[in-house]
């Protein structure tokens, strides 16, 4: 029977990420954002381009060869997995390039002074809006990537809710966190910590498929089966091999 520890009571404090200044940061920042691509996926996608770089060093090394130049750098590049090793590295750098200039104008954080009680819209490289903590109506975001965050002000004067959207608020535990410290300093209800949420939401995924299965089959749906995966894999196997006439039926068992 699968069982949820009890959380760790210090897992539920929030640790955001923040400025230099002390200043939380609702939302992801730009090296959580660009590290993962940044170490992982773009090196993968360079080695796999890296022969077309490599034979691009070896038409220049042998252009440079037929000029006569034999130095230091045409012997270094003679060998083909120096070729390969060199297009890789520099298709990486490329590549990291190409990624960072983009996040760093397009990406979107809210700022959050603690101190003095305000809000700072940053869109890019730029400030885009303004606001005190007070007026904050409603502060909202799922926890899962890919989702937005929901950040509405108004000013005393206004009629209308300014509504803030940052992207990715659930891109990893401390930008939800910086969400959750909005939350608190604006005076709403914390939301629950991310991981606690994204596995929630997981629990979700994995019933709504289990009843769907059940009721393909025609077999039972306890309540039990939505906090037991063991239990229910258990007796969905059972009402299968019934169903395939390898085991006798049970009362309320579906008939073949």
């Amino acid at each position: 029977m699968s069982t949820t520890p009890p959380a760790d009571p210090a897992a539920t404090v929030p640790a955001p990420r923040r400025t230099r200044t002390g200043e939380v940061l609702v939302g992801p920042s730009v090296r959580g954002r660009y590290l993962p691509g940044a170490l992982i996926g773009l090196p993968l996608v360079s080695l796999l381009l890296s022969p077309f770089a490599g034979a691009g060093f070896q038409q220049w090394r042998i252009s440079r060869l037929r000029d006569g130049h034999d130095g230091l750098l045409e012997q270094l590049l003679a060998p083909a997995w120096t070729q390969l090793l060199l297009g890789a590295l520099a298709l990486w750098a490329l590549f990291a390039l190409w990624a960072l200039v983009p996040l760093l104008l397009t990406r979107t954080v809210v700022l959050l002074d603690e101190q003095a009680r305000t809000l700072r819209l940053r869109k890019g490289l730029r400030t885009r809006d303004r606001a005190a903590l007070g007026e904050v109506e409603y502060a909202v975001g799922e926890a899962v990537r890919g989702s937005l965050g929901l950040i509405g002000v108004r000013a005393p004067e206004q009629q209308e809710v300014r509504q803030w959207v940052v992207p990715e608020i659930g891109w990893d535990a401390a930008s939800f966190d910086g969400l959750r410290v909005l939350q608190a300093a604006a005076g709403f209800r914390p939301a629950p910590p991310r991981e606690v949420l994204v596995r929630e939401e997981r629990r979700g995924r994995v019933e709504a498929a289990h009843r769907e299965l059940a009721a393909r089959l025609g077999m039972p749906w306890r309540e039990e089966y939505a906090h037991d995966e063991d239990a229910f894999q258990a007796e969905f196997d059972r009402v299968r091999r019934v169903l395939g006439g390898r085991e006798e039926p049970r009362d309320g068992d579906p008939r073949p």
